[in-house]
């Protein structure tokens, strides 16, 4: 294919620096760039004719065509040389889940506060290497019509990278993202879980139980939080009981089978605090089945925020990163970026949580 033939250019905005009804050609993009036409169509059209283009060359070239209002015919050109008129692009880990409470919230609050561009919904594996398998790449980079990502999840370097080698910017939510020209959005987790225990340890609660992650997990969420939950301990020297500690998944199904665990001992917990919202939601369904009164005989707090959390009864304390301020961060860095056409540097944004005390709380009869 003669790369002359593709992607035929054709009149750009109006007051653009040309002939009056000319249309623009890629000679003329080309001479004003000081490339060659082959270089300018590889570039528009985002194809490999053997012609190698630096990054400097590449910001010229799209510098040039902006400057003379030329617009591709092919979208994928125009999101590249006009990132600002590309797409959002949620990417959710497919071990988490659109079901998972988090990214609902922050799905939903993203579409309330992006104000006129589309936000695509996309997987992605996070233990697949994308440089070795590029077909297997989310939607959304494929069509290239997206043109800032957000990804939530396990992070996955070798999506990362693409994103990045495509000069868009990314912003990871959750954990540090791990590869260069990305953006972390990092909540404080030991902070968080510290909270939720302190909270618990100021109402006089001792026998408080713990709904922890999988037994082992090398997640770094799970490994802060459990930091947070020792760092409340020791500050007031009081020692974890280790049977009042449960390992599981973050399910409601978690929550059930450890509250029948926990509530069939003689001394029994007086709180709980689970690591997931669904967890506790199953810790209240059951206490609530065995004859317990929430929170008279059983405080309930979870880490995470959902929306069914103020709707339980009674509705759920809990300590959570918000998901409307993790979108305008997210958002707004994304933007930053586009204005400053900065697609290389490296950023690390820290958000605090928030504790929400809502009526599963309350001082231990006993106290």
């Amino acid at each position: 294919m003669n790369p002359e033939n593709v992607d035929a250019p054709r009149g750009g905005a109006a007051g653009e620096s040309r002939p009056e009804g000319k249309a623009i050609t890629m000679a003329m993009i080309a001479k004003a760039a000081g490339v060659s036409q082959g270089a300018i169509s590889s570039l528009l059209n985002d194809r490999d004719y053997g012609i190698r283009v630096s990054a400097k060359t590449r910001e010229r070239v799209f510098r040039v065509c902006r400057e003379m209002g030329y617009i591709p015919n092919d979208l994928r050109a125009v999101v590249r040389m006009y990132p600002e008129q590309g797409e959002f692009a949620l990417l959710v880990s497919q071990d988490m889940g659109m079901e998972n409470p988090f990214a609902d919230a922050l799905s939903k609050a993203l579409l309330r506060q992006i104000p006129v561009h589309h936000l695509s919904l996309a997987w992605y594996d996070p233990a697949l290497d994308y440089a070795a398998h590029p077909g297997d790449l989310p939607e959304p980079l494929k069509t290239g019509v997206a043109s800032k990502f957000i990804t939530l999840g396990t992070p996955n370097g070798s999506l990362f990278s693409a994103i990045v080698a495509r000069e868009a910017p990314g912003v990871h939510i959750g954990q540090e993202a791990g590869v260069a020209g990305y953006t972390s959005i990092v909540p404080e987790y030991a902070r968080a879980s510290r909270q939720a225990v302190d909270a618990l340890l100021a109402l006089g609660h001792h026998r408080i139980a713990i709904l922890s992650g999988p037994f082992g997990s090398t997640d770094p969420v799970i490994i802060e939080l459990n930091y947070g939950v020792r760092a409340a301990y020791d500050a007031l020297k009081i020692p974890i009981e280790a049977q009042n500690v449960i390992y599981g998944n973050p399910t409601f199904e978690h929550g059930v089978a450890s509250a029948d665990l926990l509530l069939e001992r003689p001394q029994k917990p007086t709180a709980v605090f689970c690591f997931s919202p669904l967890a506790a939601a199953g810790v209240l369904h059951r206490a609530q089945a065995r004859g317990l009164h929430v929170p008279e005989d059983l405080s309930v707090i979870a880490f995470g925020e959902a929306d069914f959390c103020p709707l339980l009864h009674p509705p759920l304390a809990t300590v959570s990163l918000s998901a409307e301020e993790t979108a305008r961060k997210t958002i707004e860095d994304l933007s930053a970026r586009i204005r400053a056409q900065d697609t290389a540097s490296t950023r690390r944004i820290t958000l605090p949580c928030a504790l929400a005390e809502r009526n599963s709380l309350a001082r231990p009869k006993e106290h």
